[in-house]
């Protein structure tokens, strides 16, 4: 297990929020676009992961929060919280356990955003980019500028100091030939598409103030 890592002052950070784990071949791991018995089937949150890699070795003086808890797994469910995998994940691409601070309770993306914004209070985190897939993106932000608990990260926002990157906008960039026909198929997918509508509900449904914890 990664330690939590002491920072510095003006300190910057990456942020890969959880999404799903799929079983396979004796091991956990995060998950692909449009994975067959995966529940929701499309979240491609892998990208995430190689995504705050790129970001990492640009700049190693950065941290990185590794987010994600066991979610709505069931009671006696073996699943493991997703940040952990995402540790596992980060090693095998070579980025120092050190140098990641591990949040592993979360069980949705608000708890996700609370735990980041702790997070940052605690260690003096002066900046920060969250990664996440772009289809979540817009649900992220709707949540930071309308929840009252997230202030500080929308003052964060407001400051330039906290940015919202789509892990496929980084991947392209730095490694364009390998993910550009993946991305395209998965955004014309009938998966995908649900997603995007989802997110679009859970948008409105925030600015409504109706929107369901779950």
């Amino acid at each position: 297990m990664a330690q939590k890592y002491k920072t510095v002052a003006d300190q910057q950070a990456i942020a890969i929020l959880g999404g799903g784990l799929k079983w396979e071949r004796g091991r956990w791991r995060t998950t692909n676009f449009d994975e067959k018995g995966n529940k929701p089937s499309a979240l491609g949150d892998r990208l995430r992961v190689v995504a705050a890699a790129h970001l990492y070795h640009k700049n190693p003086k950065q941290i990185m929060i590794a987010s994600g808890g066991r979610g709505h797994a069931k009671i006696g469910s073996k699943e493991p919280a997703v940040a952990t995998i995402i540790v596992k994940e980060l090693k095998e691409i070579k980025v120092p356990p050190d140098k990641i601070i591990v949040e592993a309770k979360s069980k949705n993306t608000y708890d996700q955003l609370i735990a980041i914004q702790n997070i940052m209070s605690k260690n003096s985190i002066a900046s920060i980019t969250i990664i996440s897939n772009k289809y979540h993106l817009p649900r992220l932000k709707t949540m930071i500028n309308h929840f009252p608990e997230l202030r500080d990260l929308k003052k964060k926002s407001d400051g330039r100091q906290l940015v919202l990157r789509s892990a496929e906008e980084i991947v392209l960039r730095y490694n364009k030939e390998e993910w550009q026909e993946i991305i395209k198929n998965a955004y014309n997918s009938a998966g995908i598409k649900r997603r995007i509508h989802l997110e679009q509900k859970g948008v409105e449904d925030i600015k409504k103030g109706k929107y369901k914890f779950k």
